[in-house]
């Protein structure tokens, strides 16, 4: 067995909002006992759907979850680990005051560096101030054909999206998609096949349709529903479409964020290049 403290979207609920404790039922049957505990020189970054955790000179609040070795498997791939997250061993201070180790994920430079991050005060990912907007730009590589080939992608008319199907199939589908702070925003029907594979496996892959002209985007994906108000207006802008209006069939649209990890293109101007973002 291994403990793990969570500390966003992997704690055990508590009354609040289901998106605040998105990924919990994902693991929740592999979870043998659950308490409450503190994270000491840390901090907790508000990214809208999830916090990221950096080192700093606070506390971060959360539980310590006995788990299988399968259920922390499936925690990876929730949080990337080792591409996106990462996860190392901490000691962590639980309730009655004992200290424990336990596996804790942390976040990496592109999020927790960031200027204009979004520090949670009270370290307690249940108790944040409320956010209706963008998250602070996810920090690409300051590189002029990082920049060229990402801006090909947030002009571009429209892209391929794929996902995992919880049987291991993939998912392919041409979508609409805006991008801002460096992240790609999609809008779906609540009841898509998109959605539920992204709810059991985040990792997803963004492609230009253009053969002559390759832009590729190996991302992790998570439902954002506090920016629909704020993707609205781009989709209009770009598509003459409003996604806060329910679809066809009548069921809400939901707001799909990608956050870019690795970058590859190539066109008849430039050989193949790849880059970690």
């Amino acid at each position: 067995m291994h403990q793990l403290f969570v500390y966003g979207t992997l704690r055990p609920p508590v009354g609040g909002p289901a998106a605040d404790t998105h990924y919990y039922p994902r693991i929740v049957d592999g979870v043998i006992d659950s308490r409450p505990a503190t994270l000491s020189n840390a901090e907790l970054i508000d990214c809208g759907a999830y916090p990221a955790l950096g080192p700093g000179d606070g506390e971060v609040r959360g539980d310590v979850l006995e788990v299988s070795e399968e259920t922390l498997a499936t925690a990876d791939e929730i949080e990337g680990h080792p591409e996106f997250y990462t996860r190392r061993r901490t000691s962590v201070t639980l309730d009655d005051g004992s200290a424990v180790e336990a596996w804790v994920y942390w976040a990496p430079e592109s999020l927790v560096g960031n200027a204009d991050r979004r520090l949670i005060p009270t370290g307690d990912w249940f108790d944040r101030p409320p956010v209706r907007e963008f998250p602070p730009a996810f920090e690409l590589p300051s590189n002029p054909l990082v920049a060229a080939a990402f801006g090909r992608l947030e002009d571009a008319a429209c892209s391929w999206l794929s996902s995992v199907r919880p049987d291991g199939r993939p998912h392919l589908v041409p979508m609409w998609h805006v991008v801002a702070g460096n992240r790609i925003y999609f809008v779906t029907p609540a009841n898509a096949v998109k959605r539920k594979n992204i709810a059991e496996n985040p990792h997803v892959v963004v492609s230009l349709p253009d053969p002559d002209d390759v832009v590729i985007v190996d991302g992790w994906a998570i439902e954002a529903p506090h920016v629909l108000g704020a993707v609205s207006p781009l989709m209009a802008e770009k598509y003459g479409w409003d996604p806060a209006s329910d679809d066809a069939s009548g069921e809400p649209n939901v707001v799909i964020e990608c956050t870019p990890l690795r970058l590859r293109a190539w066109s008849d101007e430039h050989d193949h290049r790849a880059w970690d973002l």
